[in-house]
């Protein structure tokens, strides 16, 4: 199970979420023929690692030709006096929609919801990438409609619907396929705090179309009154929204196994990036346990139509998605026919995600489960120095109860390292383990 972390103290836009995924090890290649799918020409896309607050992280950019843009932004091809153009975090100007509704003359690149969902729909992206994107466009039009009291089929797009932030949010979820992650959690999100003035006057921060997204939602946003602007955009409170299943800090079960920055173009007091995180769950003998009791799954499936060889490689692959234990047992079935009973104790939770794993990967039609309550001992880990390196050491307690056991991989490793024998390994643990305090 891999896990993307968004660490969003300085909120989040579509350039910022796309520069942070490339700088975790998205091929940058592989992400250009990807977006190509799109099928739309004029833009080119720019990503470089360079140093702010002497941190190195990923620059990314969209270009577009200079006849569409302006202070590589886009703005609208409208007569001056309608032309009221602020700056977005990724540094994208645009151009917001009248309150009072009356029309404006766009030119070719303000497109409609329907348009910009007819061009995600006609182009060679993935499912995932079209729904997903097609969300984010959705949200925010709802959003726009409500702020300016308008039907959903007249908001115009501006900044969003410009080339570049098109390409920004398909961009956002061609990268975050790439990366093959199987669950997003984020911390709060921070937001600047105060006003930003744009031509027609002076907008809050939160701007409105963040706030307004943030009704019937849970998304935390706290303010920061040292900022006095604007940190989360429509485009990256759209992909928060659609991609993110907790706010939560890191899980203790999750070991952070790179971090990646992508960089915002806005010049702020303190670095202006989003920080993410990949992180795989750890194995069942890897994580503290705190409580002497829970409450478990218990699936099973029978099936008697699955060679040996096909089976073999199940257990390993629950137990790395999750499972807390899972076995075969031998079992005789209607018309005395021999089977194997496969049974597999989960978090409730997990419910979904291993159901599928089963019914994917083995021939059984149909899955049971019924909860189980159990007792457990509480554990936690210490670290032993031996000759062979350092050991980790497994402590489990229950009132006067205390056992201990060295972890296999570690001594596994060792005995490799040095050339010696297993039990050689944990005979040092043993006398190297402390005499008394191991609690």
């Amino acid at each position: 199970m891999r896990t993307l972390y968004l660490d969003a103290f300085s909120g989040i836009s579509g350039d910022m979420f796309i520069g942070a995924l490339l700088d975790l090890g998205v091929d940058f290649k592989q992400f250009e023929t990807e977006l190509a799918k799109l099928n739309v020409p004029g833009y080119h896309l720019h990503a470089e690692r360079i140093a702010k607050s002497s941190i190195y992280g990923t620059d990314f950019d969209v270009h577009l030709p200079e006849a569409m843009h302006k202070d590589e932004g886009f703005i609208e091809t409208t007569p001056a006096q309608h032309q009221h153009p602020h700056t977005h975090a990724a540094g994208h100007a645009h151009t917001h929609q009248h309150a009072n509704g009356h029309t404006h003359s766009h030119g070719d690149d303000v497109r409609h919801l329907k348009d910009i969902e007819a061009i995600i729909d006609h182009s060679d992206l993935s499912d995932y990438v079209k729904t997903n994107t097609k969300q984010v466009f959705t949200e925010i039009a709802q959003s726009e409609a409500v702020v300016h009291d308008l039907p959903l089929s007249d908001v115009h797009f501006h900044e969003v619907g410009a080339l570049d932030s098109i390409v920004d949010i398909v961009g956002a979820f061609v990268a975050l396929e790439l990366l093959a992650v199987n669950q997003v959690y984020s911390s709060e999100l921070t937001d600047g705090s105060g006003f930003i003035k744009v031509a027609h006057g002076m907008m809050p921060v939160p701007v409105p179309a963040v706030m307004q997204m943030r009704v019937g939602s849970a998304i935390p946003i706290k303010q920061n009154p040292d900022l006095q602007t604007e940190l989360i955009t429509p485009t990256g409170m759209g992909i928060v929204k659609t991609i993110v299943d907790q706010f939560c800090p890191i899980p203790d079960d999750q070991t952070i196994i790179k971090v990646g920055y992508g960089f915002g173009n806005r010049e702020t007091p303190q670095l202006n990036a989003l920080r993410v995180m990949l992180c795989e769950k750890k194995k069942l003998s890897q994580q503290v346990v705190k409580t002497d009791a829970d409450q478990i799954l218990v699936l099973e499936a029978n099936i008697d139509d699955q060679s040996a060889e096909s089976l073999a490689p199940v257990l390993d692959l629950l137990m790395d998605n999750g499972a807390l234990d899972a076995f075969f047992s031998p079992i005789q079935m209607k018309k005395n026919r021999p089977a194997i009973k496969l049974t597999v104790m989960i978090h409730p939770a997990d419910q979904q995600a291993m159901t599928y794993l089963i019914l994917k990967h083995t021939a059984t039609v149909g899955v049971r489960y019924q909860t189980m309550g159990r007792t457990i001992m509480p554990r936690h880990f210490i670290t032993v120095a031996t000759r062979f390196g350092d050991i980790r050491v497994k402590i489990v307690n229950y009132d006067d109860l205390e056992k201990y056991s060295p972890e296999f991989d570690d001594c596994l490793a060792a005995a490799k390292a040095h050339d010696v024998a297993l039990n050689q390994v944990y005979l040092a643990v043993y006398q190297s383990m402390p005499e008394s305090g191991l609690s």
